[in-house]
């Protein structure tokens, strides 16, 4: 009974993430319709951003010698 209750309370993370892209689509449509940015522009910082990660990825699983 409690879990009937609780269910309209809850949203899913697939719901959040799909909400997430709407949203960062309309933005992204509205920036290139007003010609704030381009779509070259766009893609090129998506990339960056993207090598970034990576980098910090790789940064991130790199074995630390422990020392006493």
């Amino acid at each position: 009974m409690a879990d009937k209750e609780n269910s309209g309370n809850n949203i899913s993370a697939h719901d959040i993430l799909r909400t997430e892209l709407l949203v960062n689509q309309a933005l992204i449509d509205i920036l290139i319709a007003k010609q704030v940015i381009t779509e070259e522009e766009l893609v090129s910082t998506i990339q960056n951003i993207k090598r970034e990660h990576q980098k910090l990825l790789k940064e991130s699983n790199k074995i630390v010698p422990f020392r006493r």
